[in-house]
């Protein structure tokens, strides 16, 4: 997530899924981001932080650091 901007509809949609799952589906997902750059492609910062509270309750966070894998080759 976060490659992208999303349209406010499509954030919205997101956002009903998320808490569709919220306690009742594992869900797992990868971005480039950190959680304070979420409203910057999301769009709806009260939104985004009702989201984070959900997805960040029962969440473990691994960040990954480390050389890009996609390199020019020489």
């Amino acid at each position: 997530m976060g490659y992208l901007n999303l349209k406010p509809e499509q954030s919205n949609i997101f956002f009903k899924l998320m808490e569709e799952r919220y306690r009742q589906h594992s869900t797992i997902i990868t971005t480039n981001l950190v959680y304070d750059e979420w409203p910057n492609f999301l769009g709806n910062r009260p939104m985004v932080e009702a989201l984070l509270s959900r997805l960040r309750h029962f969440c473990h966070t691994v960040h990954i650091d480390g050389p890009s894998l996609r390199l020019p080759q020489s």
